[in-house]
This record gives C-alpha cells, structure tokens and sequence, in this order.
C-alpha cells in the first residue's frame, strides 16, 4: 500500500517554493506570460466553506516540471500564472507513474480506500484509465461545471475522449494516433500508398503480436466493418475482415510483412526496431515521432484500401477527483486553464502529442507537419472501451498471425473469427 501511494514522489523536484515531496508552486515565482456507470454526486452543507489556499496534481513522470524540458517549463510557468492569479495559491505537483502497480489509476483507487483526505484535485487520466476511475466513482462528472466541452472547437475522437455514458468526465490536453512513420531516402517516391510499398517489397513493421491490433482495427473499420451489434455486444463482419486479411495476405507473399512480425508484442518494440535501422516504415503512435523521431523520417497518415479513411486514436485528460464541492470548481477552473487553445499550442508541439483543439494546431510553425497532423486528428476514432477491445483485440490479433504464418486462407480465418466471438 505504501508503494502504490507514494509511487514516483520520492523523487526530489526542484522547483522553487518545494515542500517535501510536492512542488509547490507559488506567487512568489511567478514567470508572467460497458458496466453501468453511477456518477458520484457531490455532497455540500450548509456551512460556509472554507477558502480554497492549496491544490494538489497528480501526473506521470514526463509532466513533472523539474524536467529540464521545454514543455515541462511551459507547465511550470501555466502553474505559476494561475497561481497568481488566485493570490499566493499552493500547487502541489505529485509526480506518479503512468500505469502499473504503482500508477495513476492504481494509486488513485488505492488513496481513494485508505487515505482520502490526500486525494488530489486534478489527476491526469489516459482514455482507458478515464473509463475505469469513472465506472470506480473516483472522479466526478463535469456536466454542471463547465460548458468548454460544448465549444465546437474540439476534433470529434477528443470530444468523444471527455464522455462515458453521455457525462463529460474529463478535460483532453493531449491527443495521440496511429500513423505511419518512413523514411524518404530509402523510400523516395513513397507518398502513403500501399502499392508502392508492394512493389518495391519495403519491409514494414507493425506491433503484430499486440493483443490490442490497433491497425488491423483500424483497416477493418475504414472497410466498414462494425464490431457491436444491435444489443451491442461485441461482433466482427466476415467480408471487410476477409478484405483486409486478403491485404496482408498480399503483403506476405511481396515480403512487405514477415513472420518476424510476430515478435512484436508493443507500440514501444517495434518504433525501436525502426530506430535501429531494422525496417524502412513502421506503423506507430504519432507521439513517437513528434517527440523522437530520426531527423530523417517522415510522417503521413494510415494508407486504407477504401474511400473511408480510419485510424485509431486516444490521449490523456485532465479529471476532477476532489469531493468538495468548493474544491472541484477550482479544480474544473485550473482545467480550463490548462486547456486554454494559445497554451496548448505550444505545449503540445513541445511535448509531442496532438492538440485536441483545432485551433491550437494553426500555431505549430512547420506547415507540412501541421497539414498532416490535422488530416490525421480528422480521420481518428477513438479507440474502443476497454471490454470491446478485450473481446475484439486478441481475435484480429490471431487473424493476423494466421496470415503471416501461412496457416490460413483469408476467407477461412475471418470466418473462423466471426464464429468465435458468436461462440
């Protein structure tokens, strides 16, 4: 229990105005500048609440403002204005890991039993972790406490990203999706179309041993396949299935994919494999190449075999999880704050992460990125909840390896898919 409250806290942050083991931010360093979800409601008394003088964060370890990071500077220095702002307000900033034992969700659940008197007002909740902590009643809804989430000026997988159940649980700062990575001195004609990749057999890598499948997902949805029924439980289309199989299939046998594939279980592994030179084009999340990506690569987005382009996508949010009323509008304020377009601009071209908002991508300063950036936060789709992916994850994935290993006709294995999701 210890281990999973303290988590990453021991870890010193040098920031000026540092207590213990939180940053604090102060005005005196001020730089100007599918289960059935029952929200939790929040209770308040009739007494006099009293004055707000200190916030905590919780967030994963590449926020922490100790970082010597561009976008770590520009957090610390939202903090402090904010701070300010609200006349000598504390911020305290904990820094946890991003999942695990020891992590966000973890941690918050783990505070939430046995501590809840240390339970931060704003923690930072990927899309997964968001469903869990709102079907867990650890966060609050936001319906009555904001009315951002309405404004039109946010890409639809982002507004999407904020709802459970129709209730705004979450503020998105940070988007992320699939999109393919190459690079042009070994592909110099390359443009993102499939066929060229065929015909020069140009080995490309994807994660094909992920029980999570997000391309294949992402192929089989552009196909108009669907993968909840009418009573929405989870189902697979034998024909788009068999479409994209045969796709693969193809890829095989013009040694565009090999079996080798198969060795990738992460996003992580196989974005290694293209660093080190193993492969010419990888499919990956667009934040490893926006925060790491070899000075000579390039990026664009999923090529499709349809007039329906698809990728799939999610990101992080910002979530409410203090109980006290008077607390949770300073919270949801700090949050608005924090997701204001002119900051997010350039805290996402510093992080290297989608802007939810359209118009806080019109400041990113190259043009060629910011054109393909955009068509690609256009065509993302959040990704599936967590009990659809369970269900529907490891099924693409075994239909995929059966092609790559040549043990199974297309047809065969996507049929053979369907009937194990009706079973």
């Amino acid at each position: 229990m210890v281990l999973i409250l303290t988590g990453c806290d021991g870890l010193p942050v040098n920031i000026p105005g540092l207590v213990g083991e939180d940053a604090t931010l102060t005005a005196s360093a001020v730089i100007p500048g599918d289960a059935t979800l029952t929200p939790q409601v929040t209770t308040t008394t009739a007494e006099t609440p009293s004055p707000v003088t200190e916030m905590t964060l919780w967030v994963p370890p590449e926020m922490d403002p100790s970082l010597e990071t561009e976008a770590s500077r520009l957090f610390e220095n939202r903090l402090r204005i904010f701070s300010e702002m609200h006349g000598d307000l504390d911020i305290h900033v904990r820094v946890k890991a991003a999942d695990g034992v020891s992590g966000l969700l973890n941690a918050l659940t783990a505070t939430s039993a046995s501590a809840p008197e240390i339970i931060p007002d704003l923690v930072v909740l990927s899309r997964p972790d968001l469903e869990t902590a709102a079907l867990k009643g650890l966060i609050y809804p936001l319906d009555e406490l904001t009315e951002i989430p309405d404004d039109p000026d946010w890409y639809p997988f982002a507004k999407e990203m904020a709802l459970l159940q129709g209730s705004t649980f979450g503020l998105p700062f940070a988007g992320d999706a699939l999109a393919l990575v190459y690079r042009p001195s070994n592909l110099p004609e390359f443009s993102g179309e499939w066929g060229y990749l065929a015909e020069e057999n140009i080995h490309l890598t994807f994660p094909a041993g992920s029980d999570l499948a997000f391309w294949p997902l992402a192929l089989y949805l552009s196909e108009g396949g669907t993968i909840q029924d009418n009573q929405r439980r989870p189902t697979l289309d034998a024909e788009p299935l068999t479409e994209i199989l045969r796709v693969i299939q193809a890829g095989v046998e013009s040694n565009v994919f090999s079996e080798s594939l198969l060795e990738f279980q992460t996003d992580n592994q196989s974005w290694a494999a293209f660093n080190d030179g193993q492969t010419d084009a990888v499919i990956t999340m667009i934040s490893n190449f926006l925060k790491e990506g070899p000075a000579d690569s390039s990026l664009v987005p999923l090529f499709t075999f349809s007039e329906s382009s698809i990728t799939i996508g999610g990101g992080h949010s910002w979530a409410v999880a203090a109980p006290q009323a008077n607390r949770q509008t300073l919270a949801v304020e700090l949050a608005e704050f924090l997701v204001e377009p002119n900051f997010l601009e350039q805290w996402t071209w510093a992080a290297g992460y989608i802007p939810p908002r359209p118009s806080a991508l019109q400041g990113w300063h190259d043009q060629n990125l910011r054109s393909t950036v955009g068509q690609i936060a256009l065509t993302t789709q959040l990704r599936p909840s967590i009990d659809l992916m369970t269900s529907i994850g490891p099924v693409l994935k075994e239909s995929t390896q059966q092609i790559l290993m040549n043990m199974m006709d297309p047809a065969q294995a996507a049929l053979l898919a369907v009937e194990s999701l009706e079973d």
